[in-house]
């Protein structure tokens, strides 16, 4: 699925010369050129802000979560080919993920180096899924649905690796899958809904004090090697990624931003906790109550 305005590039996700292994439900906040329709391929118009809008395509249309083993929803931006998507969808089944991205191109826009593309591994074991491209267990993404009506566009990615028991080893970066982000973080905030004095940063503040909990950085601690091997050393996970300084050469981003972001995510390689307490969303909890008191002061119904 894709959140799609006049510029998306999603028409190139399914170019190939047959017809794609997946299907493609593009839900356009913005008017623009329609694709043909072909088996496997639909279109609605949804406008507004993309995190309400998928919010409101599963309350439309629940039979989502029961027709499919796995849903991406892919920001616009995303250059990709069918064959990239094809094989990315065969790793949740594979290595049993319940959440997972691909990795990023060298020359990609990024708000974390560790979703850039480690050509020593398969995949790495992480502790955050980005907003940007996630892929989700149908049946995980229905027990993190309602993060997606708090009326916050970022953030909520804080959490969705945070809902169940046992989640070592469940969410993951595809290093075998790259895919490029074409626009600079934030670019299109105002299309997509954001107030002009709105930031990424005053959200994400407000949505961990909301659930009282801290983010402390994406943290991968385990890894599948290119000879499908795996290893649980964050030294040796650190060491391979120092691979990720020859970006610099070819990388879009600032350089004072692209030091800092890779230097940052080195040392939590080695040193950061996990952060993958569960936080639980039932009724009867701390999160639950925050929770439900937020939906009813936004004139919502609580979750059950």
């Amino acid at each position: 699925m894709v959140r799609a305005g006049r510029a998306s590039l999603h028409p190139g996700w399914i170019d190939g010369p047959a017809r794609p292994g997946f299907d493609l439900l593009v839900a356009r906040y913005e008017a623009g050129p329609s694709l043909d329709e072909r088996d496997g391929h639909a279109e609605i118009a949804i406008p507004g802000r993309k995190v309400r809008g998928f919010a409101r395509l599963f309350r439309e249309h629940p039979e989502l979560l029961t027709n499919y083993d796995f849903i991406a929803l892919l920001d616009d931006d995303l250059r990709a080919s069918q064959r990239d998507l094809e094989r990315l969808f065969g790793f949740g089944e594979r290595y049993g993920l319940d959440l997972f991205q691909p990795s990023l191109s060298w020359t990609s826009y990024f708000s974390y180096a560790a979703c850039l593309s480690n050509t020593h591994y398969r995949l790495r074991y992480t502790n955050m899924v980005e907003m940007m491209c996630p892929v989700f267990r149908a049946a995980h993404l229905a027990r993190v649905l309602p993060l997606f009506d708090l009326s916050f566009e970022t953030g909520i990615d804080l959490l969705w690796c945070r809902l169940t028991d046992g989640p070592e080893l469940r969410y993951a970066i595809v290093d075998d899958v790259v895919v490029a982000h074409t626009r600079p973080v934030g670019s299109t905030k105002l299309r997509q809904g954001f107030g002009e004095d709105e930031t990424y940063d005053r959200q994400i503040a407000l949505l961990l004090d909301m659930f009282g909990i801290r983010f402390r950085g994406i943290v991968t601690y385990a890894a599948i090697d290119t000879m499908d091997r795996r290893t649980r050393s964050r030294l040796k996970i650190a060491l391979r990624s120092l691979v990720l300084w020859r970006a610099w050469a070819v990388t879009p981003m600032p350089t004072r931003h692209f030091v800092r972001f890779l230097s940052d995510y080195l040392r939590h390689c080695l040193w950061r906790p996990l952060n993958l307490d569960r936080v639980d969303l039932g009724r009867g909890s701390e999160a639950g109550r925050r929770l439900a008191a937020f939906q009813v002061s936004a004139g919502e119904h609580p979750q059950p």
